[in-house]
């Protein structure tokens, strides 16, 4: 989900990421965002966690216990990774140059580390960039929801919906109208729960959860279907973007729209959990 910003920082001094990550996670929230961190202690596993997450941006100490930090850096870019490095050390550090490598002092690292966050967001933020995240996310949300669907219906609980509705390949339902279902199932399965006479917690908690759902068609569905058609154009230079009936996508919106976002994933994670 794009509404996750990650890091992936190297330091064998622990400290040093525990004492930044918490003010960067309260910067990045009140811009919609949550901060995760894939901290590593030396080379081991960067490369191979640079393949397989979709990392932000790349954090690294110059003096470290097995390969110094521009000797890892060597080996990321080798490995045809071109992604920002904020590259720091409290003495002085190589003086060999790196193509989209910054270097700071260890106290500045937090600053420069903010400055190409805002960066990359003001990139994340142009129309085109907004439509596709918010778009790609919503698919994904499309998934859970899915999968929860057909979890419901095969539960041995008592409680189901008509097989012809949901499974159906010529008459795909639409995201609304699953978000809808799911929305009766939860209550249906409250209420079931509830003349059973269930005490251990669910029904609160699923009250709560339902709560959160009863937004997600005004809050997810709507939301994907307004900037999907967004009318977007380019002008007569080719350069800016012109917009056309954007207001969804005036900064104060995004943000919202990305803690939205976040907010029902994991909502249904939860969910997952319980039914």
């Amino acid at each position: 989900m794009k509404a996750d910003f990650l890091i992936l920082w190297v330091d064998d001094n622990k400290l040093m990421i525990d004492s930044l990550v918490p003010s960067l996670g309260d910067w990045l929230e009140e811009k919609g965002f949550e901060l995760k961190v894939l901290p590593h202690k030396d080379e081991t596993n960067v490369l191979n966690d640079i393949k397989n997450y979709d990392i932000e941006l790349i954090v690294i100490d110059y003096k470290m216990p097995k390969k110094n930090g521009d000797e890892v850096i060597k080996d990321i870019r080798k490995s045809g990774c071109y992604q920002d490095i904020v590259f720091y050390s409290e003495g002085s550090l190589p003086k060999e140059p790196f193509d989209g490598v910054f270097f700071v002092s260890k106290e500045d690292a937090k600053t420069r580390i903010k400055e190409l966050i805002n960066l990359k967001l003001l990139r994340s933020s142009d129309p085109i960039g907004v439509r596709g995240w918010v778009v790609a996310d919503a698919i994904e949300l499309e998934g859970m929801v899915n999968e929860l669907l057909i979890r419901c219906y095969t539960s041995k609980e008592g409680f189901s919906f008509t097989e012809k509705l949901f499974f159906n390949d010529k008459n795909p339902l639409e995201f609304g109208t699953k978000s809808d279902i799911l929305n009766g199932i939860l209550k249906d399965y409250i209420s079931f729960l509830k003349n059973q006479g269930v005490k251990d917690g669910r029904v609160e908690k699923l009250e709560t959860l339902k709560k959160i759902n009863d937004e997600f068609k005004k809050e997810v569905v709507e939301i994907r279907n307004i900037v999907a058609h967004q009318r977007i154009e380019e002008t007569k230079d080719g350069k800016a973007i012109k917009r056309k009936s954007i207001n969804v996508l005036e900064d104060a919106t995004i943000i919202q729209i990305r803690k939205n976002l976040r907010k029902h994933r994991d909502n249904l994670i939860t969910l997952q959990s319980i039914i």
